[in-house]
């Protein structure tokens, strides 16, 4: 097989909307790679039919919602922090043949770390976790390599954070699940805390914020289409720090490029640096 014919994609649903083929496109010209890269809409339920249906010449898959737990069930190895969170949302095939096994990885948890330390957040003992859904298995999976002690997940359902709460656990996080307006009622310094997660999509106007929750805090808001959200705007007329979603894309994307062209997750890419700023200038242009 010529490195023409090296195919890779995007599985999802929605995924008209996904900057994924043009940051990846954008990083393999940097690498001299003709490889292609494209999109396919997969609705829940249909990814075992999809990728049977493959062809010759597939590298890999980039799995987004709502196909991560799907994927792990396809992947015939899984790398530790996919077996931890039981989610993948990338597939790296051991061969081009069409029925060649694939390992499955979380880019995710890797990609959280390295976009916050990007913005200067190294550790975070503290960390206020809002909502519960699929993104928030990956930032717990990551929370030791911040040196997080102390979690609390806020949520307006308690009983879908239990999973959540017992994954801090099993990693030595003391944990506490709480409603929105518990969380709001707590004294200010109650609610401080390094970090601030927001995993909450919609317009979060019922998620209170004020000048001492913001004060010594960076929010991470791992949303990013559109920015900024309501939260941001929010948080940062408060006086507090916020790092995009997008740096949080951006960053298991080029994890992803490691493992799609042979590599491990920390194996640095040949002129990584270019690489980086043609992933992000491609981003960027798709927003515009």
């Amino acid at each position: 097989m010529g490195e023409a014919s090296t195919r890779l994609a995007v599985l999802g649903s929605p995924i008209g909307h996904s900057k994924s083929p043009a940051i990846h496109s954008a990083a393999y010209g940097v690498l001299g790679l003709d490889w292609s890269y494209e999109r396919f809409d997969v609705p829940q339920g249909g990814l075992a039919d999809f990728l049977a249906s493959r062809g010759q010449g597939w590298r890999g898959f980039s799995v987004t919602m709502p196909l991560k737990h799907e994927a792990r069930a396809f992947a015939s190895t899984l790398a530790p922090a996919a077996s931890e969170i039981g989610a993948v949302n990338t597939l790296v095939f051991e061969g081009a043949e069409a029925g060649a096994p694939a390992r499955g990885w979380n880019t995710d948890v890797t990609g959280f770390v390295a976009a916050l330390n990007e913005a200067g957040v190294l550790s975070a003992p503290r960390v206020r976790l809002l909502g519960a859904g699929g993104t928030a298995a990956a930032v717990i999976a990551a929370l030791p390599s911040l040196a997080a002690t102390e979690l609390s997940i806020v949520v307006r359902a308690p009983e879908r954070a239990q999973g959540m709460a017992a994954l801090a656990r099993s990693l030595g996080i003391e944990v506490e699940v709480l409603t929105f307006p518990e969380f709001d009622a707590l004294p200010p310094e109650a609610r401080a805390a390094e970090l601030v997660v927001n995993t909450v999509p919609g317009d979060q106007d019922h998620i209170g914020i004020d000048a001492s929750w913001v004060q010594g805090a960076v929010l991470f808001d791992v949303l990013y289409d559109p920015w900024p959200t309501k939260l941001a705007t929010r948080w940062q007329s408060a006086g507090g720090r916020v790092v995009s979603g997008l740096e949080l894309l951006l960053a298991q994307a080029l994890v992803q490029v490691r493992l799609f062209t042979g590599r491990d997750e920390s194996e640095v890419l040949p002129r990584e640096a270019e690489v980086r700023s043609a992933m992000r200038t491609a981003a960027l242009r798709v927003s515009e």
